[in-house]
């Protein structure tokens, strides 16, 4: 299942990446580290845009490792996403991102 939602990427208080809608939140990173750890499948497509530039496009098995800087990063395919979202908060983006290991994205949305 997939899913797309446009709004603000912010860095929130608790180290997670959020989309920010009018009238709810989008928790990226949990949708993230549902991904990473699940027994089942780590498989996620991702697609992060600003207006018509794709920031992020990737379709590949997620995992961690420290990128340029040290700081231990998601990777799909090879690239650095953590990096992508730090480089791009406070931007209004599109997410779309499917998850194999996600049936129900309703869990990762919270209300403002």
């Amino acid at each position: 299942m997939s899913i797309t939602v446009i709004g603000k990427l912010v860095y929130n208080e608790e180290g997670k990446y959020d989309v920010e809608m009018l009238n709810e939140v989008f928790c990226l990173s949990d949708v993230l580290a549902e991904a990473y750890y699940s027994a089942a499948s780590n498989h996620i497509n991702l697609q992060i845009m600003d207006r018509d530039k794709i920031l992020f496009q990737e379709n590949d098995i997620i995992y961690r490792k420290p990128n340029q800087y040290g700081v231990y990063s998601y990777f799909i395919a090879g690239n650095d996403l953590e990096t992508v979202l730090f480089d791009n908060t406070d931007k209004i983006v599109e997410v779309k991102v499917s998850a194999e290991a996600v049936v129900d994205y309703a869990p990762f949305f919270r209300k403002t």
